[in-house]
């Protein structure tokens, strides 16, 4: 016998437990010890696509190869828990995953299910989690066995999932609950889902995404037939909530005064979004995603959270003229934000700014620490090709821009839309740019650079070795223009006076640890890379110094 199999059981669970799903369950044929350790293992997980392996099975659930994938999983859970439940044992963890199961199916087995987490519940289960099909129609309702989970400590339910009615009449017990998480479930009553979460007292994360209400139009309708979103949510009482995610209500009441990180979501709200923060005093991190009229709200409500100090707006619609402050502020992010051309923004704090988005507003900041850095993200089109450098001069004061990253789209649409370049007015400096699309077509290169240099002056640029931003011979011809080989094409050659880059003294390249000297050099680092799309993107810098 191995070393490892005569240790204490508990560290064996130990073990399984930091392995994944799929190869802790393995280890049971390794050894009667090891099968005897796998079915006294505390946790109980089944995916459903490692018992369904979608592209060999025939597309009818009908199909008696359906059904026998189907027993062979009802078969798995049923045969471990039952063994954990008739021995005593404990049940910390049921995770079930059955997304890839036919919901018509799924609810004809459901009595399976209500059986497990029965077992679970009878077995002090701390973690329940269920991902199910989701459906309009076919929903496997959460059986009343439930409420007596004692020593649950997360509820996660996701998918085709039905709160009854039937729960507002009953007894719930979930006093260690401290994780609730719901998403795309469907409640019978608007008061079911107020009425699960307030009987979590001791609750600290709650996430709720896209729930449904059960609105029939007549008797006999099917439960989600007639479903549209939650429109509400009033909670009181959770003094120990610290982290909320809201997606898809449009009235939001918490009564929770510790809250520190919230997250909302309005993309499918008609009418303005109301969340109350009044009360949210220990508030330091918010989040706001697709909110109408967001400038009114933060002008209203930002002055009630003295201690915010990372606010994030994604997609919100602002006013044109938009004033944000806080005395503790450290982070601000601003992503496609729509109408909005000019910020002020009010942070003696601030350690960091980003702005993403295809527009150019004026960005100032009337009190500034000496580490604050700005980054912008733009998406160039020909439409906006005219004003980057005047968004880099309305960045107010100019220093403080860090990092600008430039995905340039369609370059053809750009150069035609290139005038006179001006060559002898300075551009402003910034420290770093990032280039992240240009053109394959050579005739294309130097009104790309010719452009870019003329509208400002970065110490650094850095361009992405992606194989799908075509940039590797561009890196080549942008060392041998600044290099001056390329002057005979600027037009500066021919009517004066000299662009800037022409009297730069050291441009040094360097990719990950490694510095380039000379053309040959960079060639051939560039011929040795391989084509690659890796999502951990790689970048070559070059350092410019006039």
């Amino acid at each position: 016998m191995d070393r490892i199999s005569v240790l204490p059981k508990t560290i064996l669970h130990d073990i399984l437990g930091r392995l994944p799903d799929k190869d802790a369950a393995k280890t049971s044929v390794l050894s009667k010890s090891w099968s005897e350790t796998w079915f006294s293992f505390p946790v109980v997980a089944a995916w459903s696509k490692d018992f369904f392996n979608l592209p060999e099975l025939p597309l009818s659930p009908e199909d008696p190869l359906w059904l026998s994938k189907l027993d062979i999983f009802i078969e798995y859970v049923s045969k471990r828990l039952r063994r954990l439940h008739d021995q005593g044992l404990a049940v910390k963890e049921l995770k079930l995953c059955m997304e890839d199961t036919c919901a018509s199916m799924l609810v004809s087995q459901s009595h399976h299910i209500d059986k497990w987490i029965q077992m679970a519940s009878e077995s002090g289960v701390e973690v329940l989690q269920l991902y199910l099909t989701r459906s309009n129609d076919k929903l496997y309702n959460l059986p009343l066995c439930l409420a007596e989970a004692k020593s649950l400590t997360k509820l996660v339910l996701n998918g085709g999932i039905r709160l009854d009615p039937a729960f507002l009449n009953h007894s719930l017990k979930f006093f260690s609950v401290r994780t609730l998480f719901f998403c795309g479930i469907l409640v019978g009553d608007e008061r079911v889902m107020e009425h699960f979460i307030s009987h979590c007292p001791l609750v600290e994360n709650l996430t709720l995404i896209f729930c449904l209400l059960y609105k029939p139009s007549s008797v006999g309708d099917p439960p989600g037939s007639r479903a549209d979103y939650v429109k509400s949510l009033s909670l009181h009482g959770l003094q120990k909530l610290k982290q909320v995610e809201v997606q898809g209500i449009g009235e939001v009441y918490i009564d929770a005064q510790n809250i520190e990180k919230l997250f909302y979501n309005g993309a499918i709200v008609d009418t303005s979004f109301k969340l109350n923060l009044g009360s949210y005093k220990n508030l330091r991190w918010l989040s706001l995603w697709f909110v109408k009229r967001a400038d009114m709200w933060l002008l209203e409500q930002l002055p009630k959270i003295p201690f915010l100090e990372s606010l994030i707006l994604n997609h919100c619609s602002l006013c044109e003229r938009t004033n944000i402050s806080g005395p503790q502020l450290k982070f601000l992010k601003l992503t496609n934000c729509s109408n909005l051309k000019e910020i002020n923004i009010d942070a003696p704090n601030l350690l960091s700014c980003e702005y993403s988005g295809k527009d150019e507003p004026v960005i100032s900041f009337r009190e500034i620490s000496n580490q604050l850095e700005v980054n912008a993200h733009i998406l160039m089109t020909r439409q906006h090709v005219d004003r980057l450098r005047q968004f880099i001069q309305n960045i107010e004061p100019q220093e403080v821009l860090t990092s600008l990253s430039l995905f340039i789209f369609h370059p053809y649409s750009i150069i035609e839309s290139l005038g006179t370049l001006p060559g002898s007015s300075s551009p402003p400096s910034i420290k770093h740019m990032q280039l992240c699309s240009v053109s394959h077509r050579q005739t294309q290169y130097f009104p790309v650079l010719s452009w870019l240099l003329s509208s400002c002056f970065p110490e650094t640029i850095s361009f992405s070795l992606d194989c799908n931003f075509n940039t590797r011979a561009f890196m080549v011809y942008f060392y041998e223009m600044l290099m001056c080989s390329k002057k005979g094409e600027c037009h500066c050659y021919s009517r004066g006076p000299e662009c800037w880059w022409h009297g730069l003294k050291v441009v040094k390249i360097t990719h990950l640890e490694w510095t380039y000297a000379n053309i040959e050099d960079l060639k051939a680092m560039l011929n040795a890379l391989p084509l690659s799309d890796n999502s951990e993107e790689e970048f070559i810098t070059f350092t410019l110094e006039l």
